[in-house]
């Protein structure tokens, strides 16, 4: 098995610092695969290193046409994003989520990520014993190139709800 899908199947199942190494490695290795960098700088984040996690993004956009550098808002600015996509959403996305708890989070946590929720995951609904929407910022950052974008990936989060 390549250190590429090693790091992958690792990164899943919420074993970030075996991931980290080898995501590492295989950036080495094909040091011109957009997806090892990708991979590298999602991992990195949840390892607690944003910087490296940025330079990963942006080696992966250099790489790569279809991979866009990641927008990063502070989180107030999130929170206005959420505040704002509440404020578009359909009347009937709105009652969905009329006695919903909006929680914002930077990342899914190992626990949770242990437990199966996917470390990219943009949003995680938990129903009982309260119901529950978690907001991930940073994997919706990692998703949109741009404020906009961001802007339409937190609507379709909790759209889709």
């Amino acid at each position: 098995m390549d250190a590429l899908q090693r790091a992958r199947e690792l990164y899943e199942k919420g074993q970030i610092h075996d991931a980290l190494e080898r995501a590492q490695s295989a950036a080495e290795f094909a040091p011109r695969d957009a997806e090892a960098w990708w991979l590298l700088a999602r991992v990195s984040r949840h390892a607690g290193l944003p910087q490296a996690s940025d330079r990963a993004f942006r080696r992966a956009a250099e790489l790569s046409r279809r991979k866009a550098v990641p927008v990063r808002v502070t989180e107030p600015e999130f929170a206005g994003m959420v505040k704002r996509a509440q404020a578009e959403m359909s009347p009937d996305a709105r009652r969905r989520l009329a006695d919903t708890r909006i929680v914002l989070a930077a990342l899914p946590d190992p626990a949770e990520i242990r437990a199966g929720v996917k470390p990219d995951a943009p949003a995680r609904r938990v129903r009982r014993p309260e119901d529950v929407l978690t907001l991930y910022q940073v994997n919706l950052e990692n998703r949109s190139g741009s404020a906009a974008a961001l802007q339409a990936a937190v609507v379709k989060a909790l759209s889709k709800a």
